[in-house]
């Protein structure tokens, strides 16, 4: 039986509470009309079923390194492709992916070769006459949403056609552990080959030209241009280089205008120098 906190040895409380917190199991909310016409708001277990085929307008309550480190990924593939018309990247949106299957909301969609149109809420593959080439899921907590993600999903991605599924994964969800990835890409005879890392511990998307890897503090997910090498930022980071660059040509163009103000300052001098030099001379 787990000892109370304050039974705890000194030093142990923090890690308890961050332990206690991780391990509880996520719920969904749902918005519901009770039989008085009311809207109520539910909060559910969120069982398998649940995690696999939400409603439209459900709310996965996941926990804050889940929302953090999905939104993060979607955030810089939007801004890496947003100068291509025909790429869209989704964040948790509802996807019809198979007729009579359940229809899961993953956590991050690229799909190429969509035609622009309108603000969609739910992506369909009938209708829209593509699949996703690279589907993303952040594990969530909890034992049934694990098992569906490491499990279910694979089986469900792979029957649908989808090229790569990659994993980021910690264990049981807790904060603090580091993130591990695996991925599936699929072969030619349609089965889900696990991918292999490189020597630097990067797994590459093919569909998408990104590499991605834990970095050494396992906290976050980098993604990096496969053509150039270059890492792909976040929007926190983009503000923080916009202003070191911004810093530095200010920098630059004080120090251009202090050394105009020297280079005159000793022209001046000169002309004076010379002018006295003739002065003398006329003496």
């Amino acid at each position: 039986m787990a000892e109370p906190v304050w039974k705890m040895p000194l030093g142990t409380e923090h890690e308890a509470s961050e332990l206690e917190e991780a391990m509880e199991e996520p719920t969904l909310l749902r918005w519901v009309t009770s039989p008085e016409g009311r809207r109520e708001l539910l909060e559910l277990p969120l069982t398998r079923e649940l995690f696999l085929n939400p409603q439209l307008g459900d709310t996965m309550v996941q926990g804050e390194w889940h929302d953090i480190t999905a939104g993060e990924i979607a955030g810089i593939l939007r801004n890496h492709f947003r100068q291509l018309k025909d790429v869209c990247v989704f964040h948790d949106m509802k996807h019809y992916l198979l007729p009579r299957r359940p229809a899961p909301a993953p956590d991050v969609s690229v799909i190429r070769g969509l035609p622009p149109r309108r603000r969609r809420s739910v992506f369909r593959v009938k209708k829209e006459g593509v699949r996703p080439c690279l589907l993303i899921e952040v594990v969530s907590p909890g034992a049934e949403a694990r098992r569906a993600d490491l499990e279910d999903k694979v089986e469900l991605y792979r029957i649908a056609g989808i090229p790569e599924y990659l994993i980021v994964d910690s264990p049981s969800g807790l904060t603090g552990l580091p993130f591990t990835l695996l991925g599936y890409r699929l072969d030619s005879a349609g089965r889900y080959q696990p991918m292999q890392s490189d020597a630097e511990g990067r797994f590459l998307s093919e569909t998408t030209g990104i590499w991605f890897q834990v970095p050494p503090d396992g906290q976050r997910i980098y993604l990096f241009e496969a053509s150039t090498g270059r890492r792909l930022l976040n929007l926190t980071e983009q503000e923080e280089r916009a202003d070191r660059e911004a810093d530095a040509r200010k920098a630059a163009e004080e120090k251009v205008l202090r050394e105009a103000d020297a280079r005159k300052a000793a022209e001046a001098e000169l002309a004076h120098l010379r002018a006295e030099i003739e002065r003398l001379r006329g003496e």
